[in-house]
């Protein structure tokens, strides 16, 4: 009785809760009586009208977003109101207003699926768990909570678009022995050039560059300055990036914005079996040239994937050896420090590391997992490159994490499942960063295509330091492992990986065996089967291009794209024995069972959102938590378009 008491109490102190229902269903009205019936079928469930679409309704999430920052944040109201940048300003608001109402929907979804009775998809929660997520005060109290920490990164990002003192600026950090101060977080430029370069309409000079897309551009370098994000990471197999950089930064030269002095810049170029030591050489200056810097503080080989890019670099014969092109650089003061970006399987990074030549390594590590090389090992019960972090520490290496937002998760499009896990303490974005510096990452990219993509990551590093953001990562971290020994099992979470072959040992199909079944564990841990769905189609792909009449690696070369996002899906009718002879007996019918799970419910055109039941017996329906819960990209990125 006492409980309900402080609960009834809490629950009418619950401000931001309530400012954000008034927010939304205010919206709501105005929609209701200024839509047509036929435009996406009017409301058909509350705080659906507008919650999820990265194109679309822009507009009401604005609404929603000013109206809940005039009485929760006045300040960053404010700010947006009168900011110089109007667009950046529309894209925070979009942003926050996503925010509110995916809180507000998974609310009251889960309430009005607790009354109905309906029964929850097996193995998402316990019996208690489902309890408490469906309880209505309950579900209040941490929508409001999760709301309060909305208000606390609102209020921060206020004073960071503020601050002339430095104190709101991104923390730096020793760089392993380049002795660089890098800052926490660095910006990717892979997502804000024009073109990819690849088909369409290719950019070759300045005069084919778009004037809207290069004022994002300069206006993404100017935020990330004016955050302390001086470290600019791009690769001439980016498009037009270096292009478009190399104007922006003389514009910023001349304006008096920095100097040259004051960027980390950083490139890449990659490697194929006709480079020769003479072509890699003058490649990396003609970089240099687009660039317009003089110089590189940083040069990494672009994908150093497979065996054969390391003897490349090591043993090329009469084309020379394409390390020296780079020791060369460096001696004459080109490239002060060499180092290698990598999508590879585990075992080869870790040849890579060994031979003490790089100063630093660009390599996926997150989280949930290493992406492309999770389900390798070569360390007893280690998984994907959890050992090639500590063999990089050892080295004394630079360690900069690739795409923690995108290939670490989609953590910019989480599902339900991942927000309910980790809120009310931390947003899953935050989770990520904090989670990748506490375990030893230097640096972290953030591959922006606005400027308002970097103020979360700016944010988080800022208070990455703090008792409050160490206390909430391990509260965060600790319900993750009692939630991993309650849906994966305790034994199965220490050796699923063990004896699962990726494509490098797959001689016969390239299967990516140990991916798939991560896949597998990333969906039932967090439920991010958008963001398997994306890794497994690359997947079938692969699995549709392998031609059984070439070996393994005409296959593996063939296609193009095949050592970057490598391997091939699940076939049903192929017999698995060989390649599965290493998997302890206890695990081989769930190893079995992951793989057709993975290939249901991510192969092209299966799992279909609650809202568009498919028909057939075979039809998959989303379940709520698996549900994306909100987009951070108001609108389609330049290169992406």
């Amino acid at each position: 009785m006492v409980m309900d008491r402080a609960k009834s109490l809490l629950l009418s102190e619950s401000a931001f809760y309530a400012a954000a229902v008034n927010s939304v269903v205010d919206q709501e009205k105005h929609y209701s009586s200024s839509s047509s019936s036929s435009r996406r079928g009017g409301l058909t469930r509350r705080y659906s009208s507008f919650d999820l679409s990265t194109t679309t309704h822009n507009e009401n999430v604005i609404n929603v977003a000013k109206s809940f920052l005039s009485t929760s944040c006045p300040e960053l109201f404010t700010i947006l109101e009168s900011h110089p940048d109007e667009k950046s300003a529309q894209d925070r608001l979009i942003k926050i207003g996503r925010s509110i109402n995916a809180t507000l929907r998974y609310s009251h979804e889960a309430i009005e699926r607790a009354k109905q009775g309906e029964e929850l998809y097996p193995g998402i929660w316990s019996a208690d768990e489902a309890e408490e997520v469906g309880n209505e005060v309950d579900r209040k109290m941490k929508s409001d909570a999760s709301l309060q920490l909305l208000v606390n990164e609102c209020t921060n990002l206020a004073k960071m678009l503020t601050s002339t003192d430095g104190s709101m600026k991104c923390p730096t950090v020793r760089y392993g022995r380049t002795e660089l101060q890098m800052p926490l977080v660095s910006l990717g430029c892979m997502r804000f050039q024009q073109s990819w370069n690849r088909g369409g309409k290719p950019v070759k000079s300045a005069d084919q560059i778009e004037q809207e897309c290069q004022e994002n551009l300069v206006n993404i370098i100017r935020h990330s300055l004016h955050c302390g994000v001086n470290h600019i990471e791009t690769a001439q197999g980016y498009g037009c990036s270096e292009l478009q950089i190399g104007l922006a930064l003389k514009q910023l030269f001349d304006e008096g914005v920095c100097k040259r002095e004051d960027l980390i810049i950083q490139t890449k170029g990659g490697i194929s079996s006709s480079t020769s030591k003479s072509d890699y050489k003058s490649s990396i200056l003609q970089q240099i040239e687009r660039l317009g810097v003089g110089y590189l503080d940083l040069f990494s080989v672009h994908g150093l994937n497979t065996d054969d890019h390391y003897n490349w670099l090591f043993d090329h014969g009469e084309k020379g050896n394409l390390i020296d092109a780079l020791k060369e650089l460096r001696a004459e003061g080109k490239i002060r420090h060499i180092g290698f970006s990598t999508h590879a399987p585990a075992h080869i990074i870790k040849k890579a590391i060994e031979t003490d030549v790089f100063d630093y390594l660009n390599l996926h590590y997150h989280f949930m997992g290493s992406y492309t090389a999770s389900g390798d090992g070569t360390e007893g019960q280690l998984e994907g490159n959890a050992e090639n972090i500590r063999l990089a520490q050892k080295h004394d290496m630079g360690i900069f994490i690739i795409s923690p937002y995108d290939k670490g998760g989609r953590l910019y499009a989480p599902s339900n499942l991942a927000r309910e896990i980790m809120l009310p303490d931390l947003e899953p974005m935050e989770y990520g960063s904090l989670w990748l510096w506490d375990k030893g990452a230097h640096t972290i990219v953030c591959g922006a295509a606005r400027p308002s993509d970097l103020d979360q990551p700016v944010l988080a590093a800022i208070r990455s330091s703090t008792d409050k953001a160490k206390e909430d990562l391990a509260v965060v971290t600790r319900r993750i492992k009692e939630r991993e020994e309650q849906v994966l099992g305790k034994d199965w979470a220490e050796s699923w990986h063990v004896g699962l072959p990726n494509y490098s040992q797959s001689e016969q199909r390239g299967f990516q065996i140990g991916n798939i079944v991560w896949l597998y564990n990333t969906i039932l841990m967090y439920g991010m089967l958008d963001f398997a769905k994306d890794r497994y189609g690359t997947l079938t792909g692969n699995a549709k291009r392998w031609d059984s009449n070439k070996t393994w690696k005409e296959n593996v070369f063939a296609n193009p794209g095949f050592n970057w996002m490598p391997g091939c899906a699940y076939d049903e009718s192929y017999d698995y024995t060989s390649d599965l002879k290493d998997v302890p007996e206890q695990n081989l019918p769930r190893v079995l069972d992951a793989m057709e799970f993975v290939h249901k419910w991510c192969a092209s055109g299966q799992a279909t959102s609650n809202d568009e039941k498919k028909e057939g017996d075979d039809a998959i329906t989303i379940p709520l938590e698996y549900q994306t819960a909100y987009d951070m990209r108001p609108w389609t990125a330049f290169p992406e378009r």
